[in-house]
This record gives structure tokens, sequence and C-alpha cells, in this order.
């Protein structure tokens, strides 16, 4: 009996000391921790409708080689309600905002005998550089970035 006894005290021993069985598969595993949820974006601003062209906009602008003369074919005068290009103005009939920095303005224009309107978006990627391009489709112009001249 005392044989009996010793083997049950270090079976029992033994058991006690061992590491713990890994956990059956029929256990459930912990749950998972939620993800966290990135923030959903800022939803874009309304288009402002604005009585002027923003002042950051203003003054000319010419091509990056340009010498921003008042002969250089390339060069923009922005006014407050007002463009002129190099052969060219025009009378702003309408300008909104396009994001934080770009505006859209709806010109009517004169120059070389003729009158037409047209549409430019005009984005400024740098307080130095503005990037005019069209609205809707107009054949034959690329937007080209511009500087700013000094005044």
């Amino acid at each position: 009996m005392r044989i009996a006894f010793v083997a049950t005290l270090a079976l029992t021993l033994a058991a006690c000391s061992q590491e713990p069985d890994a956990p059956a598969e029929s256990e459930p595993e912990p749950a998972a921790q939620p993800s966290p949820v990135a923030p959903a974006p800022a939803p874009e601003a309304e288009p402002e409708v604005l009585g002027a062209i923003p002042a950051r906009f203003r003054g000319a602008w010419d091509a990056m080689d340009g010498d921003c003369s008042l002969s250089s074919d390339l060069r923009i005068e922005i006014g407050a309600n007002t463009l002129g290009f190099y052969e060219a103005r025009g009378q702003v009939t309408d300008i909104m905002t396009d994001g934080e920095d770009a505006i859209i303005a709806g010109m009517a224009m004169e120059g070389q005998g003729e009158r037409w309107t047209m549409t430019r978006r005009f984005a400024l990627t740098d307080t130095d550089r503005l990037i005019p391009s069209p609205v809707g489709e107009e054949a034959g112009f690329e937007p080209m970035t511009l500087k700013r001249c000094e005044s």
C-alpha cells in the first residue's frame, strides 16, 4: 500500500509541475480586438461664389522662362475683376472657389477685333506658381506653370 501511495504522490507532484496543456481545439480563441477605425476624410468644401478674384491670385504672371515684360506673349495680369493677356482683355463675369487653392473664372473676352467667352481654372501650387487650365473642352490650350512677376 505504501508503494501505491508513493506512486500516486509522485504522479500528482509530476502533474502539478508540468506546463499547462495547450488549449483544446474546441475552446474558443480570445476575441480579437477591433482595429482602430481611420477617421472619415473631411468632406470637400462646397464651391463658394466670390465677388472678386482673391488677392493671392492677383498680379502679373509669366511663363517660367518668360521675362515678365509687357511684351511677353504668355504674361497674364490678374486684377480683382479683370484679366489681361498679351493681345486680349477679359472682364470676369462669374467666379467661384474650386478647393482651397483654386478658383474658376468665367470671362467675357475681347481682343483683335473679336469677342468671346471662356472659363479658366487658376490653381496656386505655391505662393509663386500658378497653373491656368481650361474648363471643358478647348482645343489647343495646354496648362502650364506660371511664375509670379516682381511688382
